[in-house]
């Protein structure tokens, strides 16, 4: 599987939605509430948000750093950009540098990903690995579990109600990336053995 490189990615920070903010009805002049961040069906933490005008949002919270807690109070600003076939999609403008971002991050204070130097995880993905993860998702979408090591994509059994077409597809398109995947683990082994001889 994959490595990481030191540097932090999304995956490791609580993020604000505004789309998921819009879909649950909170961006609504005058909403007040608070908004919660669950795993495992237990709140893990939560923030306060007020919805001053369609423009703007109050953010309220507490940050504990080293045994120290300090109250967070701040607006942030919305913006909304016309939809293709009609309606308005909202966006927070990020507190830090005004980018228009649909996702703020808490670190702290919430900001823009650019802002809090993030990226995604398959951004750190070694070009190695990048075959393997690929093949064990094209695996998982056909409803199997095992490597490219343990099954050949010739023996996985096509998935019930999965039409014969798209199978077939979705395996050919499985051998082409287990054999890059395959060929990636060569190369892996062989340096390991090249270093391990001398």
């Amino acid at each position: 599987m994959s490595r990481e490189r030191e540097k932090n990615t999304v995956e490791h920070y609580r993020a604000l939605d505004i789309r998921e903010l819009q879909r649950d009805g909170v961006l609504v002049a005058g909403w007040r509430g608070n908004w919660r961040w669950s795993r495992d069906g237990e709140v893990r933490a939560s923030i306060g948000v007020e919805v001053e005008s369609l423009e703007r949002l109050r953010l309220r919270y507490q940050v504990t750093f080293q045994g120290r807690t300090e109250a967070k109070d701040y607006p942030v600003r919305v913006t909304w950009t016309p939809c293709h076939l009609g309606g308005k999609r909202p966006w927070f403008l990020c507190p830090c540098c005004g980018r228009r971002v649909a996702k703020l991050y808490s670190h702290g204070v919430f900001a823009c990903r650019h802002c809090l130097h993030l990226n995604y995880r398959c951004q750190q993905v070694k070009k190695r690995d990048v075959a393997s993860d690929r093949s064990f998702k094209l695996r998982h979408a056909l409803g199997c579990d095992e490597g490219f090591l343990s099954v050949p994509a010739a023996f996985i059994p096509k998935p019930k109600g999965m039409h014969w077409r798209t199978f077939d597809r979705k395996i050919e398109r499985l051998k082409a990336v287990d054999a890059r995947a395959l060929g990636d683990a060569i190369a892996i082994l062989d340096s390991f053995e090249r270093r391990v001889g001398r």
